[in-house]
């Protein structure tokens, strides 16, 4: 997983990475996965435009990346829209973090063997 991670440029949204956990016996959802990364301070947590974006730990670490997109309205005027998505390196980041079973902040979600 690591090497193919790591080889690949790709990066994939939170929801995505949600499902990767899942698959490897993590019981989280999207949902509770972005309430764990904001109390964990990866994602900014204040609501606003900035809410849900990257903190600037988590980008100087280069866990994540923003998208932006710029979104044509009916009525002619743009917005910008930012997507979080997760690095390669935040992939696996993660996935260990999650899997690692001395891991205090992350035991709730993982399943007992």
């Amino acid at each position: 997983f690591a090497d193919a991670v790591t080889a690949s440029n790709r990066t994939i949204l939170i929801n995505d990475l949600a499902k990767i956990l899942k698959q490897n016996g993590v019981q989280i959802g999207g949902v509770r996965l972005y309430r764990w990364l904001r109390e964990h301070g990866y994602l900014i947590k204040r609501r606003g435009s900035d809410y849900n974006s990257p903190t600037q730990k988590s980008m100087e670490r280069g866990l994540f990346r923003v998208k932006e997109s710029v979104i044509t309205h009916s009525d002619g005027h743009t917005t910008i829209s930012k997507t979080s998505k997760v690095t390669g390196k935040g992939q696996i980041y993660f996935v260990n973090k999650f899997l690692n079973s001395d891991n205090p902040d992350t035991a709730q979600f993982r399943e007992e063997k």
